[in-house]
């Protein structure tokens, strides 16, 4: 499985959360930050600071994605 983190506004939170509820939850669950281990809130901080700075390398297909946008 790969895992999103997902930051969106406050007053959407509940409907996106509602929809992920609907997956099949052997496919999509969501993961309390208190299930992720160390290493994984590491990685997360990681990635957060290279999108901040820009870099988008390491998230798959980027180009792919950007030329959908």
């Amino acid at each position: 499985m790969k895992t999103i983190l997902l930051e969106i506004e406050d007053n959407t939170y509940k409907t996106i959360l509602d929809f992920i509820k609907l997956l099949p939850e052997n496919r999509c669950r969501v993961l309390d930050e208190d299930e992720l281990s160390t290493d994984e809130h590491q990685h997360i901080q990681h990635c957060l600071a290279q999108v901040e700075q820009g870099d988008y390398s390491a998230f798959e297909d980027w180009e792919t994605v950007k030329k959908r946008l």
